[in-house]
């Protein structure tokens, strides 16, 4: 593999010290895929996108949005499983696109996780104020992030395995609430009989058509903030051992994880709570719709057992956002597009430098929780809503850019001969799949930022003015990534695409052992009896 670094092209390994090393099983990176996107966005801020669209509203936003996740990460796993690379992100638009596309993207990609950490870590701040009402939220801050620095400056299994166990917790958690959640809607735990869908009035929220309409473009963001993280698979590609097992297999689970994790849990909390209840608005563990499920069929210690679920769910996200930040990083560096010393791996395979970065800015933002807690005490949920807001919009702009990177990755690969049934993962309803996401996430730009002007006080002036200009923080970064591919493209290839003829396909391909190969063809095989069932389930397990 090349290590001429001037030519972002070229796929690198990490210089002086090491390189990363493939150690994730499949196990692994499945439990990747759900424990990116099972967090706080879900369990925290699901119940307000109810209350402000309706029932309906938020299963469209949620449903749109899942439409658009399945197209993206099917196609990046494709790429990914060609090509196991380390930082996906800006590798794979800087070969298939041109180096503009790969430094924005990069950047934005390394961005939006650099956020989520300290994201993570104010909501859980927030959430240990439930137990310790009289300890400062922002300390709590500081508390976690010292364990989880730790895991992820270990050898990558430790980052691994801490996900792993994570996310079961969070899987049996949301699964037992649909279960509990279904039973209260059939009568149990109350004198109502079955509910049915009396609670879906309004089943869109709006004092009129635009109105609705308008609502629902404003909990896109929410759809968004609760998603990010499934396309996190394509990332780890570059440290699984064995990707053409392990990453098909990932990604094939996203169709039903959205169905049933988000789709299923929306609908569930529709369906036993009206709009207007003052329970969705919440953000305390205490009065949260997941709480409520279980408080209504006599399980008296709900709140503080969802409290700990929740705060699983954050540390989760959390770890997941602590890899892929430094993993995006050290990529960046590698290409040039970032100061050299990040991309130094040590003798384990661990980016230091690059999580070391990344702790500062999540320090940076506990100070800034400080501060603001000086004022009302309410400094870490100021800073949890500040970032969760920048972030939604980073994770629409990546997610179309790796949509358009696939579209020609796919059209370079047929112009230069090769047969798709070679492929070892092939993204399913192509092209369409990558037309629809890219189509959702133009209209749901125009559609969030007409909504932003959308003045909700109901003021005879269509759009507010002073309420942009208060909010429009949570936009800075479109332009900011505008400015940063067209500053790129002037200054190396210029605007033009790679032509088709001339992308590379070869370079960080990977070369599987024998071992490797036979392993993937007993897979293909279907098992026969309950021995080889039983055999199956415990290897996808462990």
């Amino acid at each position: 593999m090349s290590k001429d670094t001037k030519d972002p092209t070229v796929l690198h390994t990490a210089p002086e010290g090491g390189q990363l090393q493939r150690k994730l099983q499949a196990r692994h990176l499945e439990m990747i895929a759900i424990g990116g996107t099972i967090g706080t966005g879900l369990l925290l801020r699901s119940g307000g996108a109810i209350a402000k669209s309706g029932p309906i509203g938020a299963l469209i936003c949620f449903a749109i949005v899942g439409l658009q996740v399945f197209g993206v990460a099917s196609g990046i796993g494709e790429m990914a499983t060609l090509l196991p690379v380390e930082g996906a992100f800006s590798a794979m638009p800087t070969r298939f696109v041109n180096k503009a596309m790969g430094f924005f993207n990069g950047w934005n990609y390394w961005l939006l996780w650099a956020l989520t950490f300290p994201a993570e870590m104010s909501a859980i701040a927030v959430l240990m104020a439930f137990w310790f009402p009289d300890v400062k939220s922002w300390i709590w801050s500081f508390v976690y992030i010292i364990p989880f620095v730790g895991v992820n400056l270990i050898a990558v299994t430790g980052f691994a395995e801490v996900e792993f166990v994570l996310c079961i917790v969070k899987i049996i958690a949301i699964v037992l609430f649909i279960i509990v959640g279904t039973l209260y809607w059939f009568g149990v735990g109350h004198s109502g009989g079955f509910l049915g869908f009396r609670n879906w009035s309004p089943a869109i929220v709006g004092a009129d058509g635009l109105d609705s309409f308008l609502r629902i473009g404003g909990t896109f963001t929410t759809a968004f903030f609760s998603y990010g993280g499934t396309e996190l698979v394509g990332l780890t590609a570059g440290e699984a051992a064995n990707p053409r097992k392990s990453v098909p297999r990932a990604i094939n689970g996203t169709f039903w994880r959205i169905i049933i994790f988000y789709i299923g849990a929306i609908f569930v909390v529709g369906l036993i709570l009206p709009p207007d209840s003052p329970i969705l608005t919440q953000k305390s563990a205490s009065m949260s719709p997941f709480v409520y499920a279980y408080k209504a069929v006599g399980i008296s210690f709900a709140s503080h057992m969802m409290n700990f679920v929740i705060i699983v769910a954050a540390s989760s996200a959390a770890n997941s956002s602590l890899y892929a930040c430094s993993r995006t990083l050290m990529r960046l560096a590698e290409e040039g597009s970032a100061p050299s010393l990040f991309a130094k791996v040590n003798a384990k395979g661990i980016p230091v430098n690059s999580v070391i970065a990344v702790t500062v800015i999540s320090v940076i933002s506990v100070a800034g929780a400080y501060i603001a807690d000086l004022a009302d005490g309410k400094g870490s949920a100021k800073v949890f809503d500040w970032l969760s807001g920048v972030i939604s919009y980073g994770i629409m702009v990546n997610w179309m850019a790796m949509s358009f990177t696939h579209l020609r990755f796919r059209h370079g690969y047929v112009a230069q001969g090769r047969k798709i049934e070679d492929l070892p993962y092939i993204a399913p309803f192509f092209p369409y799949a990558d037309y629809i996401a890219l189509t959702i996430g133009a209209f749901v730009t125009a559609f969030i930022f007409v909504s932003a002007f959308y003045n909700s006080t109901n003021d005879p002036e269509f759009y507010n003015t002073q309420w942009f200009l208060d909010n429009s923080w949570i936009y800075f970064t479109i332009p900011l990534l505008i400015a940063c591919y067209v500053i790129k493209a002037a200054t190396t290839d210029g605007f033009g695409f790679i032509p088709y003829d001339q992308m590379d396909f070869e370079t960080g391909k990977l070369i599987e052992t024998p071992e490797e190969i036979a392993e993937n063809e007993a897979l293909k095989q279907k098992p026969r009896n309950g021995q080889e069932w039983a055999k199956r389930i415990w290897f996808k397990l462990f």
